[in-house]
């Protein structure tokens, strides 16, 4: 356990490296000597009786130890700056600002346009840079301030992790308008006859769609893989491919949309954001506004689309 009195420069210190990933950078952002900084690390490992930071080609990596004193760190950091900046409230119409966001394909083209458009609608600056969805480094981005929110179907299992359901839709099965073996409606048998497209950022393994036919003791056949959402309705649309998708993707294109039959949960998205931020103004107007984009979504499970009223009746 470290002492009662550690200087708190030192945890700025640390927080950089931890954001950064390198001495040198650190000192750059920290505007510090490189030396300065090693010291600054050389005092917390005799603090911590840890090395804390190792250096591997690709760059400082944290140990084990360090990625928990990393969340530590950040809050306190974070309810430091809160206190000498007053508890004034984050006002996006005043306070420029930029979000960082991590998403996947479809997160990219149903979440990340809605918040955008209001933006503009309510003329603020503000600024969103999207990067790729890297689950496997989701924690350490968050934890390390590098992204502000993460926007994913799949839980993260991290108590530091907080999230927020920001999509709920429901899946369907879409063909091209004129697909020759189906027609306004689907049965399991027609559905299990055709042979599918399927999306999944992993190579081999079972979708929600196959665990759901499992269940029934039933698979589909899968001729097409592919880690593209949103390439699915283009594959769709110029072969006899199914694709099992969510209603809105499909209805963005000229499918047809069937009611599958069978049971399956919905689509949902949600927002995932490192607990340290829980009470920053910034972050809770921005969950707002996710929470706004979500409640207008139009979803209408039971509308027909002009692709359905063309297709023959079977």
């Amino acid at each position: 356990m470290p002492p009662r009195r550690v200087d708190l420069n030192l945890y700025r210190i640390f927080d950089t490296i931890y954001q950064e990933g390198s001495l040198t950078r650190a000192a750059e952002v920290l505007h510090l000597t490189q030396p300065a900084v090693s010291n600054a690390l050389a005092r917390l490992r005799e603090v911590y009786a840890d090395a804390l930071f190792v250096r591997t080609a690709t760059g400082m990596v944290p140990t084990p130890l360090a990625e928990t004193v990393a969340a530590d760190v950040r809050a306190a950091l974070q309810l430091l700056h809160g206190s000498l900046g007053s508890a004034k409230a984050f006002d996006p119409a005043t306070t420029p600002r930029r979000f960082r966001l991590a998403a996947g394909d479809l997160a990219a083209a149903t979440v990340v346009p809605r918040v955008l458009g209001e933006i503009a609608r309510l003329g603020l600056n503000i600024g969103l840079e999207v990067s790729a969805l890297r689950r496997e480094a989701l924690v350490h981005e968050l934890t390390s301030g590098q992204i502000d929110f993460a926007l994913d179907a799949v839980a993260i299992g991290d108590p530091q992790i907080l999230s927020m359901k920001v999509l709920s839709d429901e899946y369907v099965c879409a063909v091209r308008p004129d697909h020759p073996a189906v027609g306004r409606r689907i049965s399991l048998k027609q559905y299990l006859a055709l042979d599918h497209a399927h999306a999944s950022s992993r190579r081999q393994g079972l979708g929600q769609v196959d665990l759901a036919l499992k269940r029934l003791g039933q698979q589909r056949r899968i001729a097409v893989r592919t880690p593209y959402h949103l390439g699915l309705p283009h594959l769709v649309a110029v072969s006899d491919l199914a694709a099992t998708i969510p209603r809105s993707l499909a209805a963005a294109h000229d499918l047809r949309i069937l009611k599958l039959p069978f049971e399956m949960p919905p689509s949902e998205l949600f927002a995932f954001r490192h607990k340290s931020a829980h009470a920053d103004g910034a972050s809770l107007w921005f969950r707002e506004l996710l929470g706004k984009g979500a409640h207008e979504i139009d979803i209408h499970p039971n509308k027909p689309s002009p692709s359905r009223r063309r297709g023959p009746s079977r």
